[in-house]
């Protein structure tokens, strides 16, 4: 019989089949657990400053380093669109995750399950939402950073030419997440100490293999940055040069992210432990992954046991290796999407002990890890009620405002708007929907940077502004000294050219 011939699109067509079914499990986990952490971020428009001000524009690209970003464009256009971007970007993580359970072997169906949808979950996504405008580019990034650790996994000097090349493009879209390249690479290196195939020396040269592809990453990547900035005459911006220029020493910096480490445990720090009932079972996860690796060490060699010390330590410093790159001040949610590969640890040492262990400690681990996820679903939907209820509150209080000023004697078309001061005061903060460690839900849902768009693109209210300058010169005249305060009777009166308001 003669052999069928596929074109290429069928050949395509057939091996993504195959991929799905491999991973169809993970995947779908992965997929419905997304869907009910991230649905009504998906089918909504919900704003905080940056993405009221970035509706049209995916923010600081080429200045901030990330060229990739910038080259984004040409798949992702300049349109914050939180149904395509919301749904491409959750798919990417799933992908990832995907990737992640198959570079590190994890076998066990219910941790597949459970390891995908922690990481769709994760707070570090529900921030990364936070900002729609970024989030599909940042999805890309996240698998380039998987896809380095698998490529380089395959062998072979192409494979880590390869390897470099998907860490520079990451790089060039999100620096942050190296973090999880770095990561995953120091649990491929504990799960060697686990199986005992490999000796300790031969360990300690694949860690410091994958090093040096990773530090030719990082000189590739500065070496391309900087012929962009020649060609385009662009410059690292304030945010960047601030953060190069911390201060602190390399032994500060390591403090610094061991102690940060452990905060997250004690303090919610950032939001990625999204609940007292999460913090309690993050604490009882880290008991049980301790005695875990007591038991699966027994018998082991004493150098082989060192040396596995030695990895785990290292794990909590390569999940928040940014601090040793960027000030403590600018680290937040989003850099420590890292934090994940803690749960693959317990996965891995788990899969070590099951033979022997029963079920008992993956039984307790399973329920500690679906509290975890629990939370997490809970936390992504309080924190888009928020900005739901954010938005309300501020459109509400706009448009009174807007009223007002149509209202105010003198008010023509050669008016330009002078608004002073900030409405946090006025506006309720919703203290019951606690997001304080998130970067995105802030206070600050509309404030001086983002006021103007704010009020033209989604109030319909296309005033001219008064610029900085000229409302410092408004802010020290005795008019504005006598007006009231809003929302009082005189908060809002003509001086000049200019409808001023005081906020406060």
């Amino acid at each position: 019989m003669e052999k069928k011939q596929y074109s290429y699109a069928e050949r395509l067509g057939l091996w993504l089949r195959g991929l799905y079914l491999e991973n169809r499990v993970p995947f779908l986990a992965a997929l419905l657990t997304g869907l009910a952490a991230h649905m009504f971020m998906f089918t909504n428009k919900l704003v905080n400053h940056d993405e009221i001000e970035a509706l049209f524009y995916k923010g600081a690209t080429v200045t901030s380093g990330r060229w990739g970003l910038e080259l984004s464009k040409l798949l992702l256009p300049n349109w914050s669109m939180p149904w395509i971007y919301g749904l491409l970007t959750l798919l990417l993580i799933s992908v990832s995750a995907c990737i992640m359970l198959r570079v590190l072997g994890i076998r066990s169906r219910l941790s597949q399950i459970l390891l995908a949808a922690v990481v769709v979950s994760f707070p570090s996504l529900t921030g990364t939402y936070c900002f729609m405008f970024t989030s599909a580019a940042y999805g890309i990034a996240f698998i380039l950073a998987v896809l380095c650790v698998w490529l380089y996994e395959r062998g072979g000097l192409c494979n880590a030419a390869l390897a470099a090349l998907s860490l520079v493009l990451c790089l060039s879209i999100y620096q942050a997440y190296i973090a999880i390249t770095a990561s995953l690479f120091v649990l491929l290196m504990i799960k060697s100490c686990l199986e005992a195939e490999k000796s300790v020396w031969q360990i300690v040269l694949y860690g410091l293999k994958a090093l040096a592809m990773m530090a030719a990453a990082l000189a590739v990547y500065f070496a391309v940055t900087l012929l962009v900035f020649r060609f385009t005459g662009a410059e690292f911006n304030s945010y960047v040069i601030d953060n190069v220029n911390d201060k602190a020493s390399l032994l500060g910096k390591v403090r610094m992210a061991y102690e940060n480490f452990r905060d997250i445990f004690t303090f919610r720090n950032y939001s990625l432990i999204s609940s007292d009932c999460a913090r309690l079972a993050h604490v009882l996860l880290l008991g049980e992954l301790l005695a875990g690796l007591m038991l699966a060490a027994r018998g082991s060699r004493p150098l082989n046991w060192a040396l596995l010390a030695v990895l785990v330590v290292l794990l909590p410093l390569s999940i928040n290796c940014m601090y040793l790159l960027m000030s403590p001040q600018s680290i937040h949610t989003l850099v420590l999407y890292s934090f994940v590969c803690l749960y693959f640890l317990v996965a891995l040492i788990l899969e070590k002990l099951e033979p022997w262990s029963g079920p008992f400690m993956k039984d307790i681990a399973a329920l500690l890890m679906c509290v975890i996820i629990a939370s997490n679903v809970y936390f992504a939907n309080m924190t888009y009620l928020k900005m739901h209820l954010q938005y309300e509150n501020a459109n509400a209080f706009y448009v009174s405002l807007i009223a007002q000023i149509k209202e105010t004697e003198g008010f023509d078309e050669n008016s330009r708007l002078a608004i002073i001061g900030q409405q946090d005061n006025l506006l309720y903060p919703f203290p019951e929907l606690g997001t304080d460690g998130l970067l995105g839900p802030s206070q600050d849902l509309v404030n001086i940077y983002s006021r103007e768009n704010f009020f033209r693109r989604y109030l319909g209210f296309d005033v001219p502004f008064a610029n900085q300058e000229e409302l410092d010169a408004l802010s020290k005249t005795a008019e504005f000294e006598q007006m009231a305060e809003y929302p009082y009777n005189g908060s809002v009166k003509k001086i000049g050219d200019y409808i001023v308001v005081k906020l406060g």
